[in-house]
């Protein structure tokens, strides 16, 4: 299982690191700072969550990355008008919520608890052409975004110390917006 961020190359001048945002308000903060792009999922048979409403609200105050809706479990619905119903709900919600004409996606179901692939490959090549336009929140505010986190204090010392020793902890990652 993968934990941590992911980074893909898409083009020679171009990498798109995926970071998944827990169900925390401060890592919902976090995440409304750095993000470029936000791919907002959401379960069709369930609907927007408060969380949601609160993740949209923190990225208006930090400069409103682009954001694109993922609606997921539409297979779960039994008739092909309840389903229409529920999108076209979910469609003037989410255009509500963001802008008219917002980019959304709909995933049908899993099939070997894996997404069918013609709808991976759509999202993939809208994800490779998208444009990112500069936030200006994001180009007057420093900020650090730590990938990954050690704890480097000498293991003779923890043994001998304890667990309340005092640790060495090493962060990684890198700056972003004006110099610090």
């Amino acid at each position: 299982e993968t934990t941590g961020p992911i980074t893909v190359c898409t083009s020679k001048t171009r990498r798109v690191t995926f970071l998944e945002c827990p169900n925390d308000t401060a890592a919902m903060l976090d995440v409304a700072k750095i993000a470029d792009l936000v791919l907002l999922c959401v379960d069709a048979k369930f609907g927007f969550e408060m969380e949601t409403f609160e993740f949209l609200n923190m990225m208006q105050t930090h400069g409103f990355p682009k954001v694109m809706g993922v609606f997921t479990h539409l297979d779960q619905f039994q008739t092909a008008k309840n389903l229409r119903k529920t999108k076209k709900l979910l469609k003037h919600r989410f255009w509500t919520e963001i802008y008219d004409g917002a980019k959304m996606f709909y995933f049908s179901g899993c099939v070997n608890g894996k997404y069918l692939k013609h709808e991976v490959k759509q999202l993939t090549l809208l994800l490779g052409r998208v444009k990112y336009r500069p936030l200006v929140w994001r180009n007057t505010h420093p900020y650090v975004v730590v990938d990954r986190h050690e704890d480097i204090t000498h293991p003779a010392k923890v043994e001998e110390e304890g667990e309340g020793c005092e640790r060495s902890v090493a962060f990684y990652g890198y700056v972003r917006g004006t110099n610090l």
